[in-house]
Order: structure tokens, then C-alpha cells, then sequence
């Protein structure tokens, strides 16, 4: 079999990028998992989301947020506060001090991709992503 006959899945290459990028952030952010940057970003991208709504955005159970929103509620990067109109609605916020960690973390994010894209051209890396984007929503709608 020749080299240009073997199948490696997209997935492969994935996988392998997240661990690499799993390792840099853990450098720069001690403390801080992977998990709770997908949490954090998707807090700060969607102000005054619910538990619910989170755990939907996220694609895991509202339990499995749950855990998750208490422990960082703990280390004070978000609050949860109770809904004025709906008393068993929690509205989720990241504090000052999320806020603040997830600037730096896109920077880090940034400062990674930008070495990740650095021989591409700017048309290429949009491409890219738009690619990923509907990789990723394909596979969701794939269900």
C-alpha cells in the first residue's frame, strides 16, 4: 500500500491540535482546564445565559454544568444569580475576575492561532475556519 492510499480521518489531526493546544494553555493558566475555557468563553459570549441554556450551548447535561459552574463559581470567576421574573431560573455571569481571565486566555488563544496561521494567507485561515465551522456543524446535525 502506498502513502497516498491511507485514510487518516480529519478527526486525527483534531484531536492531536487540541491536545498540543490543551498543553500551551495549561502553561500559561495554571488551574484553569480546557473545559472551564469553553465555559468561560461561552459565559462571556452569552451574558445572562441560564443554567439550561448553558448546558444546551455546551452539549452536556444541565447536571454536568452544574458541577462544573459551582466549582468556578467557587474560584469566583462567576456568579449565579436568581432571575427576577422566574425564582428557579439561575442567570450566570462571569465576575470581574472571569471577565479578566477570559481576555487573557483569547489573547493566549490569538497569540497561538496566530503562530498556527503564520505561512497562510489571511483568505486561507477564514477558509479554514469556515471549513471547521461546517465540519462541526455537520456532525451535530448528523444526529
Amino acid at each position: 500500500m502506498e502513502n497516498n492510499d491511507i485514510f487518516i480521518p480529519i478527526i486525527f489531526y483534531i484531536d492531536y491540535i487540541n491536545i498540543e493546544y490543551n498543553k500551551y494553555l495549561n502553561k500559561q493558566f495554571k488551574g484553569i482546564t480546557p473545559r472551564d475555557f469553553t465555559y468561560l468563553l461561552n459565559i462571556y459570549y452569552h451574558k445572562n445565559c441560564s443554567q439550561r441554556e448553558l448546558a444546551d450551548l455546551l452539549i452536556v447535561s444541565e447536571a454536568n454544568a452544574g458541577q462544573i459552574i459551582r466549582r468556578l463559581e467557587k474560584n469566583k470567576l462567576v456568579t449565579r444569580d436568581f432571575d427576577e421574573k422566574n425564582k428557579s431560573r439561575r442567570i450566570i455571569n462571569l465576575t470581574e475576575e472571569g471577565t479578566h481571565l477570559v481576555l487573557s486566555l483569547l489573547d493566549a488563544a490569538k497569540k497561538w492561532e496566530s503562530k498556527f496561521f503564520e505561512r497562510y494567507a489571511p483568505e486561507d485561515k477564514e477558509k479554514f475556519k469556515t471549513m471547521i465551522s461546517d465540519y462541526y456543524q455537520l456532525s451535530v446535525n448528523d444526529k
